[in-house]
């Protein structure tokens, strides 16, 4: 029983890191907006890749979660067969529309959810753009 606590427990601490860790992409795909490639380059460095397009260009970059053999948990109250499951592992590409220099629009690309949160992966690659982009729009 004690066992079962115990995987409940971290099954619910593994889905609050995940919501928050959307809530940071969530705010990634707004607040990046306006910042400008000199700062997009020192809060995330060199992108991946990169695309021109008349007027602008997209740049890419790439995060990988390793698959960790994946968390699955058996109820407290058993049902027939239910377990709740996840698979490790995650794959983001952000990719960001640069016109005129500023980030106009971000979006998000890949195996991008993680347990119980919405594009979760991609929190990694906007995390430290959002602080360092805050004074400089």
């Amino acid at each position: 029983m004690a066992g079962r606590i115990a995987a409940l427990a971290l099954l619910l601490l593994l889905t609050g890191c995940a919501v928050e860790e959307a809530q940071t992409a969530k705010r990634g795909r707004s607040e990046l907006v306006g910042l400008s490639k000199t700062d997009l380059q020192m809060c995330a460095g060199h992108p991946a890749n990169a695309d021109k397009f008349p007027g602008g260009e997209i740049w890419m970059y790439e995060h990988g979660v390793a698959s960790s053999g994946g968390v699955t948990v058996t109820p407290v109250i058993p049902v027939a067969g239910a377990q709740i499951g996840q698979q490790g592992g995650g794959y983001c590409r952000v990719q960001l529309r640069l016109v005129k220099d500023k980030v106009t629009e971000v979006a998000y690309a890949g195996a991008i959810d993680e347990l119980g949160g919405s594009e979760a992966v991609c929190a990694p690659i906007v995390r430290g753009c959002l602080d360092y982009g805050k004074d400089r729009r």
